[in-house]
């Protein structure tokens, strides 16, 4: 069911209730996403912070994410988009960013994939590491040129949600952050490696993808996310 089209993502709610995946058309790029798990902070929560590294360390630091968090879906939920970026392929290296305390990285290697999982806060990758010895757990700022390890070195990179959190921090030194991050990412693929990016909104993200992969497909599936509500997630499927 995966790429089902759909002639406006703006139609009434009520018309898209049982709505699974589908295309999205060149009118839907208004969407700015919201914040999901970040309703847990209560009236403190500054959004310009989801983009610091302090706020990361801090917030795993203090339990908000207890032990897992799956932003947007779970991985079984977003799993046929995933088996269909591996192209049948049953090893792949892949690069998961923004890895967070996810089950995604378990996941993957257990369908049989080397996965390297990444992420700004060096609080969660050291409870990673204790949680999954046999894993790889790198901290590291994607954004950072040259971060990701050798040019070329991955055949798929999977984002759930990483790339939001410089989006919508909603200020111009983190939007360029997220512009780093695309480049950077780039680089870490091997040609025709893919970004498989799955996000909250549309604003900003299709064209910095677009100036630097030669295709970008997007789509969106709608379902209900950890904290059981139901939300539009978007599916960018970026080839080099």
């Amino acid at each position: 069911q995966v790429g089902r089209t759909l002639p406006n993502l703006l139609q009434p709610a009520s018309r898209r209730a049982s709505a699974r995946p589908h295309t999205m058309g060149a009118s839907c790029g208004c969407s700015t996403g919201c914040g999901g798990g970040l309703a847990l902070f209560g009236s403190t929560f500054r959004q310009a912070a989801i983009g610091e590294k302090s706020y990361w360390d801090a917030a795993y630091a203090a339990g908000r994410y207890k032990d897992t968090y799956e932003w947007l879906q779970t991985s079984e939920e977003l799993w046929p988009y995933i088996s269909r970026a591996v192209e049948g392929r049953s090893r792949c290296r892949v690069l998961h960013v923004g890895c967070g305390n996810s089950e995604l990285g378990k996941v993957l290697a257990e369908a049989g994939h080397e996965v390297v999982n990444v992420d700004y806060s060096g609080v969660v990758i050291e409870a990673m590491r204790k949680r999954h010895p046999d894993l790889q757990w790198v901290q590291a700022d994607c954004a950072e040129a040259g971060a990701l390890g050798p040019a070329g070195a991955y055949d798929l990179c999977i984002d759930k949600g990483a790339l939001d959190a410089l989006v919508e921090s909603y200020t111009d030194a983190m939007l360029e952050r997220a512009k780093c991050m695309v480049k950077e990412i780039h680089r870490a693929l091997r040609p025709n490696g893919q970004y498989l990016l799955f996000s909250n909104g549309t604003q900003h993200r299709k064209p910095m993808l677009e100036e630097h992969f030669r295709e970008v497909e997007a789509e969106y599936c709608e379902g209900y996310s950890m904290d059981l509500y139901r939300k539009l997630v978007f599916v960018y499927l970026s080839k080099k």
